[in-house]
């Protein structure tokens, strides 16, 4: 089905107002989100050719801007839809940015943040061609070895004691060594409805997979973060999804396709949505958005057919974003709806 025929059928069977009276239950939720605070830095340069005497770029520089990413920008997203956030997370000794950080969230997210030693709080700095917005290249400041024990049983205490006070825990797992383990069995045992999503990227490719959690409530991955795990390349995509299922014991999952939109499963049942606008400027940080606030429409036990819906409409708000610039809120994903799908008045 393509855009164009699956927004007819939107219009057709889903009800703009049942979609808003789901959004709107959320207005009362607390969460609690668990994750790498990543500082995206944006190095805007206008390219000027190869160096004469070496066989690199140059590049002018044009500007430079720092926004809020990894849980951070989860959280920020999250604090336009639920009564209040509080974020977990770690930053480094060296370069802690710490006052960015609180300038950053929103005003009802709560920050608390462990300290990892002989380490920067993330950065990863993208130089990007300002005329075209392409990105040229990528620079990351981390050390991402595993935390400490010490530091860990300092987390896991502190997580058993907050876990049981949220309606629900979404857990960003970037796998640049804050989540552990133990980290993960806590977040297993005591939050009320778990939502991750475990990122593979250049950084930790072939170490960080869904696989490494038991017992999710809700998770969502890209289609290559679906088939890595799995070791299924070239097979058919609904054949993996039910492999997965079946060898995780997945109850509710997302696999997010690109341009080709997404596909949600839900005990067994599968529910595809393709994409709902084809404008983008940056992927970056869309699949974040996307998962946050999926995660909270299937914690309400939303009608499967209206996740998928959703879930594409944030995305697609997102991917017009350069970076984590902005945060997707309710207003935004609502009046996207109706510009895109029921139209004024609806």
């Amino acid at each position: 089905m393509d855009t164009e025929d699956y927004i007819k059928k939107v219009k057709q069977s889903l009800d703009f107002g049942r979609i808003k009276s789901v959004l709107d239950k959320a207005a009362k939720l607390n969460v609690l989100v668990v994750g790498d605070t990543i500082i995206d830095t944006y190095v805007f340069v206008k390219p000027k050719g190869r160096a004469v005497k070496d066989p690199i770029l140059s590049a002018e520089f044009i500007s430079e801007e720092n926004y809020a990413g990894g849980i951070l920008a989860i959280a920020n997203h999250l604090s336009g839809f639920v009564s209040k956030v509080k974020v977990v997370t770690i930053i480094g000794d060296q370069r802690t940015n710490l006052d960015f950080i609180k300038k950053s969230v929103k005003g009802n997210v709560a920050v608390k943040t462990f300290l990892k030693k002989d380490s920067p709080t993330i950065i990863k700095k993208r130089f990007i061609d300002s005329h075209r917005n392409n990105k040229l290249f990528k620079i990351e400041y981390m050390n991402d070895k595993p935390i400490t024990e010490e530091l860990s049983k300092e987390i896991v205490d502190y997580l058993d004691e907050e876990l049981p006070k949220y309606d629900l825990a979404i857990v960003g797992d970037f796998g640049h060594g804050f989540i552990n383990e133990a980290i993960r069995r806590k977040l297993e045992e005591k939050a009320n409805f778990l939502a991750v999503n475990t990122q593979s990227n250049s950084a930790n490719m072939g170490y960080n997979y869904f696989r490494l959690y038991n017992n999710m409530d809700f998770t969502s991955m890209d289609e290559s973060e679906l088939r890595l795990p799995l070791l299924r390349r070239f097979e058919d995509i609904l054949e993996v999804i039910k492999e997965a299922k079946e060898t995780f014991k997945l109850k509710k999952f997302m696999v997010t396709r690109g341009n080709k939109g997404s596909i949600f499963v839900a005990n067994g049942n599968i529910f595809k949505a393709p994409i709902v606008t084809t404008s983008v400027k940056d992927t970056v940080g869309a699949g974040d958005a996307l998962f946050a606030i999926t995660s909270l429409v299937v914690y309400l036990n939303a009608d499967n057919d209206i996740v998928p819906f959703v879930a594409n409409c944030a995305g697609g708000i997102a991917a017009n974003i350069i970076g984590n610039k902005e945060s997707v809120t309710k207003e935004m994903l609502l009046s996207f709806m109706e510009e895109k799908v029921f139209g004024n008045g609806s």
